[in-house]
C-alpha cells in the first residue's frame, strides 16, 4: 500500500466523521468594513454575520473586492471597521483560520522565488526546487502517524500521491492548486478561506474535492469559498454577491431559484462582437498548423508524453483535454519552443521542421498563447497597456520601445475588452480576473496563424468567461486561424471547436466531445 514514512495510506473519511457539537450564534460578524487599496475604495461599509454551522460563497464581478474581502477577515490585510470571530470552544478543530490563495507562492531550495517560466521544462534548473514531499515535511510532521494518514488521504483523494518526489515547478496548474488545499486541510482550522478552489482541477478532482468539503463540514470545519456560482458545492448553505460596494446575502436555495441561466449571445456581448470586423482576417501560407511524429519526453525515469502522432491542419480548432498532470502543458510547451526536448522529436511547425535552424522567437512569433503558468511568472510591474504590446515581442513584461501601430493595435484589444480605462494601471494593481483577461488580449494582439489557450478562462467571472468564448468564436470563423484550446470545462468550450484530443498517463486517447450545445464523437 502507498504511504509516507511507512504509514499506509488510509480512507479517514469515515471513521473521523462526527456530527460536531457547535454553540449557537454568530461565529463571523462583520460592521461597516471599508478597504482601500492604494487610495482608492474597493468596499464601503460592509455589513454581514455568518453564523456557526453556515458553509459560505462569496462571488461577484471580477475586481469587485472578493478577496479583498477574504484576506481581510483573515487579517492579512489593513481595513476599517469591525471583524469579530467567535471561535467554537469545543470543536476539536484549532482555533485559527487559513486562507487558501488563488495560486500556490513557492522557493527554491534556497528560499528564493525567482524562478522562471521556461525553468519548468529544463530538467537540471527544476533540482532548484523542493519536492511535494519535502514541502509537506516543511510544514507538518509527518513523523507523526495520524498527521501521515491524513496527508496519505488527502493525496490519494486528489490524485496527488503519485507525484510526491516530483519537484514543485513540475507540477501543472491543477496539481500546485491540489497541494495548496491539501496543505490547507492538514492545518485542521475551524475556518478555510479558499480563493478559487476549483481552478485548474479536472472532473474528478472536482468532484473528490466536493465530497472533502462535506466531510471537513460535517466534523465542525466552517467554509468561506471566493468563486463563480457555475460550480456550487454541495456542502454550501449561503451565497454573498458582491455588488457595487454592498453585499447580497441568500440562501443557496433562494440564489438558485434567482438566477438565470447565461447565454453566450447576450446582448451585453454585442457591442465587442462588433469591434472584431476591424481585426485582419489574413490567409497563411503554410498546410499543416502542427505535426508531431512519435514524440515522446521524458525526465529522469519518468516518461510524460509517449509515442504521440498529431497532425493539425490549418484552420482546425482542437480541444486538448486530460487529467491535472496528464502532460498537456509539456505537449504544449513543445509546440510554443519552452521545452528542449522538441529537438529530439520529430516536430513540424507551419509545415517546417524543428531543429533545422529557427530561433524560439521565430517560432513564438505565429503563436499566440496563454497560459495560468505564463500569468505566474509574468512581470506585474508592467502597465496594463504595456502587458497587451508585449505579445508582439513574446516576452514576459515590455523591455523594448513599442510603434505607434502596436500602441494602437493594444489600445483597440483594450477597447474591445471594456478595459480602456486600466491602460495605465500596473497589472498587480488590477485584479486577478483583469489580469488574466489583459493576458488573452495578448496572445491575440499580433493576429497569430496559431492560438493556443491553455486554461484561458481560471480567474474570470461568469461574464468575462462568455464574453472570451464569444470574442474566440468570432475570431475563429476565419477558416485561415488554427486553435488548440485547454479547459476541464465543458461550459467554457468554444463552439468553434471541431477536434479534440485526450491525454491519459502521457498517452493519446479518443474522446467524445461535449458542451453546452453539441456531442459529437471524434476520431
Amino acid at each position: 500500500m502507498k504511504e509516507i514514512n511507512n504509514i499506509p495510506a488510509t480512507d479517514q473519511s469515515e471513521k473521523e466523521i462526527t456530527s460536531a457539537r457547535m454553540e449557537a450564534g454568530a461565529f463571523i460578524t462583520v460592521k461597516d468594513l471599508t478597504i482601500k487599496y492604494r487610495q482608492q475604495v474597493i468596499l464601503s461599509n460592509i455589513s454581514f454575520t455568518v453564523n456557526r454551522g453556515e458553509q459560505w460563497l462569496i462571488t461577484g464581478k471580477a475586481g469587485i473586492g472578493k478577496s479583498a474581502l477574504g484576506k481581510a477577515i483573515c487579517g492579512k490585510i489593513y481595513s476599517n471597521g469591525a471583524i469579530n470571530l467567535d471561535f467554537s470552544k469545543t470543536s476539536p478543530l484549532k482555533k485559527k483560520i487559513v486562507f487558501v490563495e488563488q495560486w500556490y507562492h513557492f522557493t527554491n531550495t534556497a528560499g528564493v522565488s525567482d524562478l522562471y517560466y521556461q525553468q519548468r521544462y529544463q530538467s537540471s534548473d527544476a533540482e532548484d526546487t523542493i519536492t511535494v514531499l519535502e514541502d509537506l515535511k516543511r510544514s507538518f510532521d509527518l513523523s507523526n502517524k495520524q498527521t501521515a494518514e491524513k496527508a496519505n488521504s488527502y493525496l490519494e483523494q486528489l490524485g496527488l500521491f503519485h507525484r510526491i518526489h516530483a519537484p514543485l515547478i513540475q507540477l501543472s496548474s491543477g496539481e500546485q492548486k491540489k497541494l495548496q488545499l491539501i496543505k490547507a486541510f492538514l492545518e485542521e482550522a475551524q475556518l478555510i478561506i479558499i480563493d478559487n478552489a476549483f481552478i485548474g482541477l479536472d472532473v474528478d478532482a472536482r468532484k473528490n474535492l466536493d465530497a472533502i468539503f462535506s466531510r471537513l463540514t460535517l466534523k465542525g470545519m466552517q467554509l468561506i469559498l471566493i468563486a463563480d456560482t457555475e460550480e456550487i458545492p454541495g456542502c454550501i448553505t449561503h451565497i454573498a454577491e458582491l455588488k457595487e460596494m454592498h453585499i447580497s446575502v441568500k440562501t443557496k436555495e433562494v440564489y438558485t431559484l434567482q438566477q438565470q441561466p447565461a447565454s453566450h449571445k447576450e446582448a451585453s456581448y454585442k457591442k465587442i462582437l462588433a469591434g472584431l470586423h476591424t481585426i485582419d482576417k489574413p490567409s497563411f501560407g503554410f498546410s499543416n498548423a502542427v505535426t508531431l511524429n512519435n514524440v515522446s519526453v521524458k525526465y529522469g525515469a519518468k516518461t510524460v508524453l509517449k509515442n504521440i502522432h498529431w497532425k493539425i491542419n490549418k484552420g482546425e480548432k482542437w480541444l486538448l483535454q486530460g487529467h491535472n498532470g496528464a502532460g498537456k502543458s509539456t505537449l504544449l510547451s513543445l509546440l510554443t519552443g519552452d521545452n528542449p526536448q522538441a529537438y529530439a522529436n520529430e516536430i513540424y511547425l507551419f509545415d517546417k521542421k524543428r531543429g533545422t535552424g529557427e530561433t524560439i522567437w521565430d517560432i513564438k512569433k505565429k503563436i499566440g498563447y496563454s497560459s495560468p503558468e505564463l500569468h505566474w511568472y509574468f512581470d506585474n510591474n508592467t502597465t496594463c497597456l504595456d502587458t497587451v504590446v508585449s505579445g508582439f515581442y513574446d516576452t514576459t513584461g515590455l523591455y523594448r520601445k513599442p510603434t505607434e501601430q502596436q500602441l494602437a493595435e493594444a489600445n483597440n484589444w483594450l477597447s474591445y475588452l471594456h478595459m480602456t480605462e486600466i491602460a495605465n494601471k500596473r497589472l498587480k494593481d488590477v485584479s486577478i480576473g483583469q489580469q488574466r483577461m489583459l493576458l488573452l488580449a495578448r496572445a491575440l494582439v499580433k493576429n497569430p496563424p496559431l492560438v493556443i489557450l491553455d486554461e484561458p478562462c481560471q480567474g474570470l467571472d461568469v461574464e468575462q468567461s462568455n464574453q472570451f468564448i464569444s470574442i474566440v468564436d468570432a475570431l475563429m470563423h476565419n477558416n485561415e486561424r488554427t486553435l488548440i484550446y485547454v479547459s476541464h470545462r465543458k461550459d467554457q468550450i468554444p463552439q468553434c471547436i471541431n477536434h479534440a484530443m485526450l491525454l491519459d498517463e502521457g498517452m493519446q486517447k479518443n474522446v467524445t466531445l461535449q458542451n453546452d450545445q453539441q456531442e459529437k464523437q471524434i476520431a
